[in-house]
């Protein structure tokens, strides 16, 4: 209309946050990459986001770049298309100009927003120059590559001969395919692969379209680009918790407003039912209807609705014949539908032909056989963790041969909404199954633990222990069912979990309570912190974490680990000691103090100036002989206190790496090891934030599993790369060729952290960190727009640090 009718361009678009519903979260960054084997998007920015179920309606985009010529003569020499915000009101423009001559309309070889609109235009520009007394010195044509004007029948023989009344040529099966805009002349192909040329003096083009580039590499898209969605539910084709509605999906139909109003209760309705865990009823059906209300000037227009998939008519306003252009279907279209798209469809109360009366929904009825275990098979989203994509064999004979034996009822733990996260420790999360689906999972597994009352409903033992599972239950309290839990709660499912073997299965009726006992187990057996913690809760988005209800087992949970936050490595206590120390003097700074208790032999790590006193006063107390101090590298927010204590006790050893620069008594290499007493830290160079970035792994009896990585890799984050000689690229390889290719389960203990967290594990580091997740050079971008100042005590601290802490 703001081509034809020369409305005001700026009255077609609204703030993105005035249409918003209420409640809805609006990430403010473009959608650059997919990945739905991990369930993950990657933004514009580089932050990574996690999703249980995603919907993609991105729509088309406009390739005016596929026309050759065509980018460069667009608002000039006549050439203008309503499909571009900028250039729609010189489609207006250019109608009011021209007064003679050969008008051009064409349509693309490609899908388009509403089919019915590339004709509109002419429509209506035929109607303008007829209304200015200029029509007869104008030859309109009209171009398009389909083999009508209009793809449902029964509508095209009606257009076919408004077209013939109005003088407008017909040309069909013609393509264009370059602009020449400087000598107006424009380049078709037909068919048959003729080539033939138009002069034009007002050239209107439908640039091909397609979907958005960013959804090409998705793993999304099928051979055309589109969106690969089941025709009826708007699933996914091979990822069953990704819908797609709108322009940008595969259904076979055409790509319009209307059809989208039939589309969103359907995808509403089986998203929702996925979010229930109840995926047997996630079979709404979209029966394929659409609808183009095609302007035909002079302030009518045909209401052309029909099924997109059959191609037959369905229209609303029997008995009127809606082949015939009326006045009460523009007025809907000029006054009516505006504003149903800004007051209706954004909070999803449009319902296209039911207008405001939500329709009764179709079902699909599954072919053969119960609904049980079949229809969660094919509806249920996969879970995050690839690790659950290996195959399982439903129960064969009594079930007790943990899958050995595999049948034709082959499933997966995914399609049962069973969840592994990205962490250590081999264990699943699930809520209520039906019992037919516990005996399908339980081969699996060879530890249970359930956590609701035992004489719940959804509780199957009988199928657990049919598959040789090891089953206890502890029935934890909570917000989820009322009471509150006790420490004896923690304590009960903590020597469950320790008694069980893996795989385990953690399984309530929500989710919740399940989320709850791993993040116990794992903050407790690696001495986390609660705020790293918490913040493993959200990486996992543990259902429990972001429950309403659900607060006082946070708060349990959080008293839980506030007990043990010592960050002590869970093996022989008695042989080794480790302390966590942070400086609260303004660098965030971890020192770690290492001992093997058999020879009293200690070790600190990155100790810091003005924190000395306490270092040395834990040593004491613990009757710990200092063998050696190491720096990870010549830091630049803190001196380091090595100089000072050496000193203080004769006999200390300063160790950095040789590519520091700086002044030890040891300087090392790569593979270089410092041992005290039945331990060893052995050297691992990790340069990038600073050319001598070194990372220690610790080894010694009962396999401790733990680096200690500097400013290398931080929790969620790394050093920075912009001073010190640093390198990003460096950095990044070093990170994942040395520390990413430690096993999984070993602890990461950073140089730093500023938001109260304190360890971490390559796993998780490698799963959720939101800089290192991702490719190479999306990683450079990263740290190059960082932009940070530099540290305070940079000027003091290299220099001090270059000689071992002693300052000018």
């Amino acid at each position: 209309m703001v081509g034809g009718l020369g409305l005001d361009v700026e009255s077609t678009g609204r703030p993105m946050g005035q249409v918003l519903p209420p409640g809805v979260h609006w990430v403010q960054e473009a959608c650059q990459t997919f990945d739905p084997e991990r369930n993950t998007i990657t933004l514009s920015g580089g932050e990574q986001l996690e999703y249980e179920v995603l919907i993609v309606a991105a729509g088309l985009q406009q390739n005016f770049d596929k026309i050759k010529g065509l980018r460069e003569t667009l608002g000039k020499n006549g050439v203008a298309s309503i499909y571009s915000y900028e250039f729609s009101p010189v489609v207006w423009q250019n109608i009011l100009k021209t007064s003679r001559g050969t008008a051009l309309f064409t349509n693309p070889a490609t899908a388009v927003n509403c089919g019915g609109a590339p004709q509109k235009i002419a429509y209506l520009a035929e109607s303008a120059w007829r209304s200015a007394g200029v029509r007869n010195q104008i030859d309109i044509k009209y171009f398009t590559p389909s083999p009508g004007v209009f793809a449902c029948p029964y509508y095209c023989k009606a257009l076919d001969k408004i077209m013939a009344e109005k003088g407008i040529q017909a040309n069909v099966k013609t393509n264009l395919v370059e602009v020449d805009g400087e000598n107006q002349l424009a380049t078709f192909e037909r068919g048959d692969g003729e080539i033939f040329t138009q002069k034009f003096d007002f050239l209107h083009v439908t640039p091909p379209m397609s979907a958005p580039n960013f959804l090409q590499d998705s793993g999304l898209t099928n051979a055309s680009g589109f969106v690969d969605v089941d025709k009826e539910t708007c699933q996914h084709s091979r990822y069953p918790n990704v819908f797609a509605l709108g322009d940008c999906s595969s259904l076979p139909t055409s790509k319009t407003y209307s059809g989208i109003s039939g589309q969103a209760p359907v995808v509403v309705h089986n998203v929702q039912s996925m979010l229930r865990s109840k995926p047997s009823e996630a079979n709404a059906v979209y029966d394929g209807y659409t609808a183009c209300p095609i302007l035909t000037g002079d302030s009518k227009l045909m209401m052309a609705e029909f099924n997109g998939y059959t191609m037959e008519p369905a229209p609303t306003f029997w008995p009127l014949d809606q082949r015939v252009p009326r006045w009460l279907f523009y007025f809907m279209k000029r006054f009516v539908f505006e504003r149903v798209y800004w007051h209706l469809m954004p909070i999803g109360r449009w319902f296209g032909k039911r207008t405001i009366f939500e329709p009764p929904l179709v079902r699909r009825t599954l072919n053969g056989g119960p609904q049980g275990i079949a229809a969660a098979a094919s509806m249920v989203p996969p879970s995050i963790s690839s690790a659950l994509n290996a195959d399982i064999a439903a129960p064969v004979g009594d079930g007790s041969s943990h899958g050995a034996e595999a049948s034709s009822g082959d499933l997966k733990p995914a399609l049962l909404g069973v969840v592994t996260p990205h962490v250590p420790g081999d264990i699943s999360l699930t809520g209520s199954l039906p019992a037919e689906a516990v005996a399908a999972l339980a081969p699996r597994y060879r530890g249970w633990l359930y956590l609701n009352p035992s004489d719940h409903a959804a509780f199957h033992a009988k199928e657990i222990r049919a598959a040789g599972c090891e089953l206890e239950n502890v029935h934890l309290l909570g917000g989820f069912s009322g009471g509150v839990p006790t420490t004896e709660h923690a304590e009960a499912i903590l020597a469950a979990m320790a008694r069980l073997p893996r795989p385990l299965m953690l399984q309530c009726t929500s989710g919740n309570r399940s989320g709850a006992a791993l993040l116990l187990w794992l903050a407790k057996s690696t001495g986390r912190s609660v705020e790293t913690a918490a913040l493993l809760a959200q990486d996992m988005e543990l259902k429990f974490y972001k429950c309403t209800s659900c607060g006082p087992v946070w708060e349990w949970l959080s008293q839980q680990v506030e007990q043990t936050s010592a960050a002590a490595i869970p093996q022989e206590r008695n042989k080794f000691v480790v302390e966590q120390l942070f400086d609260n003097q303004g660098s965030s700074t971890f020192t770690y103090l290492l001992a093997c208790s058999d020879t009293e032999e200690a070790v600190l790590i990155d100790p810091v100036l003005g924190m000395e006193e306490r270092d040395l006063t834990l040593l004491t107390e613990r009757g710990l002989k200092l063998k050696y101090i190491v720096n990870t590298h010549c830091h630049a927010d803190h001196v380091t206190s090595g100089g000072l204590i050496k000193k203080l006790r004769p006999g200390v050893k300063t160790v950095i790496s040789k590519d520091s620069g700086a002044v030890a008594d040891i300087h090392l290499a790569d593979k270089d090891t410092l041992e005290f007493g039945r331990y060893s830290l052995e050297a691992m160079a990790t340069p990038g934030h600073t050319p001598g970035c070194m990372s220690f792994v610790l080894r010694g009896p009962g396999e401790p599993k733990a680096v200690f990585t500097g400013d290398a890799l931080l929790i969620r984050g790394c050093g920075r790369t912009d001073f010190q000689q640093g390198d990003a690229e460096q950095l990044y390889d070093s990170i994942h060729s040395r520390i990413f290719t430690l096993p999984d389960d070993t602890k990461v203990y950073p140089g730093h952290d500023y938001k109260g967290r304190n360890i971490s594990t390559v796993k998780e580091e490698h799963q959720f960190n939101p800089r290192l997740n991702k490719g190479k050079a999306e990683f450079v971008r990263i740290m190059a727009g960082l932009n940070l100042p530099h540290p305070k005590l940079m000027d003091i601290a290299v220099p001090a640090n270059l000689r071992c802490g002693e300052q000018d």
